[in-house]
């Protein structure tokens, strides 16, 4: 039985309870109250005793199967999220080590072509490595690119440049709330979030 089983057995099982407490067995032709086998009741308040007993037996039963349950799942998300720290922490290591290596990557490659080109070599072949300097395609070289954004902006040449959409500042909409301020479509809003120690 899953976690939700018990969850929903729970709220079944409490809905029961004012069932019980509103229980009115059936009499019989002599007055005398029956249970639903149709057995005559002596003492409908001991009956509907035994009934709660029976009850609060079954509540403690579903509350320690499903607190069990939950601990197992609780430390099963404990173990899960020490293990995404974990990969979290490589993460950011193999990102160091990778753009450390991209660096040096990208700076041997700088050195051998400036080498090359002092040299005036185009080509250079050897048993284990062809070397070539080539053309690439034209690009769009910018020195200064806040001076060039300022020009294109004075002189309305929104061709060359791309806007982005604008985003909503949460923090600064969150504060306004909390100081009382009214925002039409904004509204402060509190999530729950589970907590394992």
């Amino acid at each position: 039985m899953t976690l939700f089983d018990y969850a929903e057995n729970f709220a079944q099982l409490f809905d029961s309870f004012d069932a019980i407490c509103d229980y009115e067995p059936e009499k019989n032709e002599y007055g005398q109250y029956m249970d639903d086998d149709g057995n005559i009741i002596p003492d409908l308040d001991a009956f509907k005793a035994d009934m709660q007993k029976a009850w609060f037996d079954t509540l403690d039963g579903i509350e320690g199967e499903f607190d069990l349950k939950a601990e197992n799942i609780a430390c099963f998300i404990m173990q899960l999220e020490g293990e995404l720290s974990m990969l979290e922490e490589r993460k950011a290591a193999f990102e160091r080590r990778r753009k450390a290596k991209k660096n040096r990557l990208e700076s041997l490659k700088s050195y051998l072509l400036c080498c090359m080109q002092k040299m005036d070599r185009k080509l250079i072949e050897t048993p284990s490595a062809r070397i070539s300097i080539r053309s690439n395609a034209p690009s769009a070289k910018i020195p200064d690119e806040k001076a060039f954004i300022e020009m294109c902006m004075s002189k309305g040449l929104d061709d060359y440049l791309r806007y982005k959409d604008p985003e909503i500042n949460k923090t600064a909409v969150k504060d306004a709330l909390k100081a009382g301020k009214a925002i039409p479509g904004a509204e402060l809003g509190r999530t729950r979030s589970l907590v394992i120690k």
